[in-house]
């Protein structure tokens, strides 16, 4: 890959993390007037209309036609998908929840556990070695989790409980995404992405439903494009280049989230919401150091052999 490539990579991804941040103040700002269910299932709901706009088509072919549907989700991971659906289902209705309770910033925080949680589920189930220093890593990234949530000091408001599952679902997602992607194309992926949120929110919006006026279905709407278009800048970004390249960028997503969280709902965060920011990105950025270090050993052990 060219050093251009690796450029447009990263723009994508810093892209991705603009338009995540705009759709979680959306749900946060959504959350307002109506279910967290609801905000979940407008999300969902576009993230469905809008999926044929980012898949790959033939020249000519229609883009509702029924082929390009039966492409999109044809698997060979037909137990792996819907697992994976299930489980962005459960990250994104937690982190929705959490945003409706807490501070972007603080909910964010708490959420970049997440690439250390992926860390330990790759050690324990991906037979991936992790060493001694990552570990420690991991161990301080828990710390600046528990900084930022301070439970004992009658401090914690239960929503920082949600981000925390919000990451433990998000990082299991990861894990099995990245098991699917070894046969399966990114556009298979994120089509199955949103079918279990789809399906499952439809069936009980009957039960939580309440009217939407214009400005909700403007919200939903903003959404659902934000959703789908956060996604496809992703999977552009690690299309153009490799996950060690992008990776420390992905933490650049925080500053976004104080930006926007102080400019749209005047939150600035706590002193001791920054000391636990600066473990959790310090834990994770040394995390990847050490996870370049690691790829480089095999590398030329590799070679040798």
């Amino acid at each position: 890959m060219t050093k251009d490539n690796h450029l447009r990579g990263i723009l994508f991804l810093l892209g991705s993390g603009i338009v995540f941040t705009i759709l979680d103040a959306l749900a946060k700002e959504t959350s307002n007037y109506i279910p967290v269910l609801q905000v979940a299932w407008g999300r969902y709901v576009f993230h469905i209309v809008f999926l044929p706009f980012y898949a790959e088509r033939p020249m000519g072919e229609p883009i509702w036609s029924t082929r390009r549907w039966g492409r999109m989700f044809a698997t060979r991971h037909p137990w792996l998908q819907p697992a994976r659906s299930l489980l962005l289902l459960g990250a994104t209705l937690f982190f929705f929840g959490a945003v409706s309770y807490v501070p972007l910033a603080e909910a964010q925080a708490v959420a970049f556990i997440e690439p250390l949680l992926i860390t330990a589920i790759a050690h324990f189930f991906l037979a991936e070695r992790v060493g001694a220093r990552r570990w420690l890593a991991i161990a301080v990234g828990f710390i600046g989790v528990l900084v930022v949530i301070r439970p004992g000091f009658g401090m914690m408001h239960w929503g920082m409980l949600l981000s925390l599952g919000s990451a433990a679902f998000g990082s299991i997602y990861v894990t099995l995404t990245r098991i699917v992607s070894r046969a399966d194309s990114a556009g298979t992926s994120l089509a199955w992405s949103g079918v279990a949120g789809f399906v499952g929110l439809s069936l009980v919006m009957p039960l939580v439903w309440q009217p939407a006026d214009t400005y909700v279905w403007t919200l939903f709407f903003a959404l659902g494009i934000s959703g789908g278009l956060g996604h496809y800048l992703m999977i552009k970004a690690f299309e153009a280049a490799p996950g060690g390249t992008l990776a420390p960028f992905i933490y650049v997503q925080m500053l976004w989230i104080v930006v926007v969280g102080f400019a749209w709902f005047g939150d600035w965060p706590a002193i001791t919401t920054w000391i636990g920011i600066t473990l959790i990105v310090g834990s994770g950025l040394y995390a990847l150091h050490r996870e370049r270090i690691r790829a480089r050993e095999r590398a030329r052990i590799s070679a040798r052999s």
